[in-house]
C-alpha cells in the first residue's frame, strides 16, 4: 500500500512541477563536486551571423544578422544539507546589425543591450558529499 502512495505522489509532484519549471540547460560540470568556497568567473564569446527566416509572418525579404554574444557568469559552490551544490549567474550582453527589405525598401538596423540573464541552482542529491578544501 505504501508503494502505491508513493508513486502517486511522485507522479502528481511531477505533473505539478512540469506547469512550474519551463525548462533547463544543459550544462557542463553543473554537478561535479567542487570544494565547498569555490568561486569562478568565466568570459564566453559566440559570433552568429546568416539569415533569419520568419516565415512569411512579416513582410521582410533577404534577412540576415551578424552578432556576437559575450557572457559573464559567477559561479560559487557551497554545502546544502552535506550535499554539494552550485549557483551560476549569467550576464549576457548582444551587439549585433541586422539587414533586410520591407516591401521593397532596404533597411538596416543596429541593436546591442543586455540580454536575459539566468539563474542555476544545482544540488547533488546522490553521490560524495560536500568537502572543505584540504
Amino acid at each position: 500500500m505504501t508503494t502505491i502512495i508513493r508513486h502517486l505522489i511522485l507522479t502528481c509532484m511531477a505533473l505539478w512541477s512540469g506547469s512550474v519549471v519551463t525548462g533547463q540547460t544543459l550544462a557542463p560540470r553543473a554537478y561535479v563536486i567542487t570544494p565547498v568556497h569555490g568561486n569562478a568567473i568565466t568570459l564566453s564569446w559566440s559570433y552568429f551571423d546568416g539569415g533569419l527566416n520568419f516565415n512569411g509572418t512579416v513582410p521582410l525579404a533577404g534577412a540576415t544578422g551578424v552578432y556576437h554574444v559575450s557572457v559573464l557568469s559567477y559561479y560559487h559552490s557551497f554545502s546544502l544539507f552535506g550535499r554539494s551544490a552550485n549557483i551560476t549567474g549569467f550576464f549576457p550582453y548582444g551587439v549585433g546589425t541586422f539587414q533586410g527589405s520591407i516591401v521593397g525598401s532596404p533597411m538596416q538596423i543596429y541593436r546591442s543591450g543586455l540580454l536575459d540573464l539566468g539563474l542555476r541552482f544545482a544540488v547533488n542529491l546522490k553521490g560524495g558529499r560536500a568537502m572543505e578544501a584540504p
